[in-house]
C-alpha cells in the first residue's frame, strides 16, 4: 500500500475505484511524523530545565517536515504531490500533538479530554474528504 490516497478515476458513469473511507482515514494521519515527534520528545530528559522550549522546537521542526515529507511520498510516477492529502495531514499533525499532551500546546489538567474530542472529530471529518478524481 502506497502513501498516496487512490483518488479514483473519472469514467462515463462517474468515479471508479479509489480508497474507501478507512483507507483515506489512515493516509490522512501523518503517522511517520507523529512517531518522529514522539521519539524525539521521549529523548528529552524530564529534568531538563529547558524541556518545554526543546519540545516546542521539536514540534515546529516536525510541523515544517510534514508537508515536505508528504509532498515527496505522495508523488506517484508522473503525478505530482496529492495536495489535498498534504494539506489535511499537515493540519492533522498539531491535532495529534495536542491529543498526545505534554508539549507546546498541552491543555491544563482536567481539560485533556478536549484534545481527544478534537482528535476524534477532525479524524472522522477528514476521512469523509475525497481528493478530486484523477484523469486517465
Amino acid at each position: 500500500m502506497g502513501r498516496r490516497i487512490a483518488a479514483g478515476r473519472r469514467s462515463l458513469g462517474g468515479v471508479e475505484g479509489g480508497d474507501d473511507y478507512f483507507g483515506r482515514l489512515a493516509k490522512y494521519i501523518p503517522a511517520e511524523i507523529v512517531a518522529l515527534y514522539l521519539a524525539t520528545k521521549g529523548v528529552v530528559p524530564a529534568a531538563e530545565p529547558d524541556r518545554m522550549t526543546i519540545l516546542c522546537i521539536i514540534f515546529w521542526v516536525c510541523l515544517v517536515l510534514t508537508p515536505i515529507y508528504l509532498a515527496v511520498t505522495t508523488r506517484e510516477g508522473a503525478k505530482g504531490p496529492l495536495w489535498v492529502q498534504v494539506t489535511l495531514a499537515t493540519i492533522a499533525f498539531p491535532v495529534w500533538v495536542l491529543a498526545v499532551g505534554e508539549g507546546c500546546f498541552a491543555l491544563p489538567k482536567g481539560r485533556a479530554f478536549i484534545a481527544s474530542l478534537v482528535l476524534m472529530f477532525v479524524t472522522f471529518i477528514f476521512g469523509l474528504i475525497k481528493p478530486p478524481p484523477e484523469d486517465q
